[in-house]
């Protein structure tokens, strides 16, 4: 269940919910309940963070009722750290397990979260700001509409330290996050602005019905990508996640072609997984089509080509399947078939009527500069 929420007069001190106040209260003053917040990490031979991690985490003004940590196997000394956190913080649970990957470790970790309600996500390797739990959990309480969360991130290297503006990995990121108050699902095209899945805070059943798939690069895409084609994903642009990057990043590892090969996996399922809701909601359909008109012209790991050489397989291989289909459609079902041109369609066309007419453009036609 979502949690309750209240009309409140007054509230004072940290964290934002502890002191909130009901008007006309008799006496003995009424404190609306500080929401129930579980951390879940998911921990994997990051013996020289895990303990910085778990210390930004201790460390928040809205203190977490659960700390679940699942360590994945690691090899590397993380898991004696774990127990000696665990023997001193009661509020910490500690689950050894063999190594099954991020994504089960994730799902998990969500499972033993309890009666909570929210779910935050840290990866063993990056940092909370002290207010993130607050502020996150705030944003949630006046957005019922959103069930996801993220922040603005601020990048460390691998000994904790800002990145400087002028790294490419820090220009990269502001340029990403140059217009935060952009919708969601076209922003994603232009690039997983949330960067990781420790930038998620999530209402917990939403959490507990949404598990990570089994991606090696890209759950927290998906996952991310699917919120916000529903309209259920939230930006709260104040930094308040510290994102660790460093020589032993997954994808660093493996390398760009595995990256882009999952990346047209992750959005065929997401065409499967959307269909349902694609074929019946225009809202939804006019969302994803916001994504995927950005990612189409994304640079980054989306590789169109790729995409588009599969598509044409599959429609090779159940052609009557799709003329049945395209017979079926009707402008009831499908309103977008009788619309007229989009807003980007008709500029794009009054572009290419003024540069016909262009005395200058056609004189470099015939003068063989241009193409005619």
């Amino acid at each position: 269940m979502r949690s309750k929420r209240y009309r409140a007069s007054v509230f004072c001190g940290p964290p934002f919910f502890r002191f909130l106040r009901f008007p006309n209260a008799e006496k003995g003053t009424k404190c609306i309940p500080v929401p129930k917040v579980a951390v879940v990490i998911p921990s994997y031979n990051h013996a020289n963070y895990i303990g910085a991690a778990l210390e930004s985490v201790l460390a928040q003004s809205l203190a977490p009722e659960r700390i679940v940590v699942v360590d994945d196997g690691s090899t590397d000394g993380s898991l004696d750290l774990l127990r000696t956190f665990a023997a001193a913080h009661p509020q910490l649970l500690l689950i050894p397990q063999e190594n099954a990957g991020a994504h089960n470790a994730l799902n998990r970790a969500i499972a033993e979260a309890g009666e909570v309600d929210f779910i935050a996500i840290l990866n063993s390797d990056d940092l909370y700001e002290p207010a993130r739990l607050e502020k996150c959990a705030a944003f949630l309480e006046t957005h019922p509409r959103c069930e996801v969360v993220c922040t603005g991130v601020q990048m460390i290297d691998s000994a904790g330290e800002l990145l400087p503006p002028d790294h490419p990995k820090a220009r990269r990121l502001r340029t990403v996050w140059a217009d935060p108050a952009r919708d969601p699902a076209e922003w994603f095209g232009v690039s997983n602005f949330a960067k990781t899945t420790s930038n998620f805070f999530v209402r917990a059943p939403y959490a507990c019905a949404h598990l990570f798939r089994n991606y090696r690069y890209a759950h927290d895409y998906f996952f991310a990508v699917m919120a916000a084609v529903e309209g259920e994903f939230g930006v709260l642009p104040e930094p308040l996640l510290r994102y660790r990057t460093h020589t032993t990043n997954t994808i660093k590892v493996d390398g760009a072609a595995k990256v882009a090969t999952e990346i047209t996996r992750l959005n065929f399922d997401l065409l499967r997984e959307l269909a349902p809701r694609l074929a019946k909601s225009p809202k939804v359909r006019a969302a994803y089509t916001r994504y995927f008109r950005t990612l189409s012209g994304n640079a980054a790991d989306f590789r169109l080509e790729v995409f588009l050489a599969l598509a044409a397989r599959l429609a090779a291989s159940r052609p009557e399947d799709l003329w049945c289909w395209l017979d079926a459609l009707s402008p009831d079902a499908f309103p977008e078939l009788a619309a007229p041109p989009c807003a980007e369609t008709r500029r794009t066309m009054d572009r290419a009527h003024r540069e016909k007419q262009s005395r200058w453009l056609a004189l470099g036609r015939f003068l063989g500069f241009l193409p005619s």
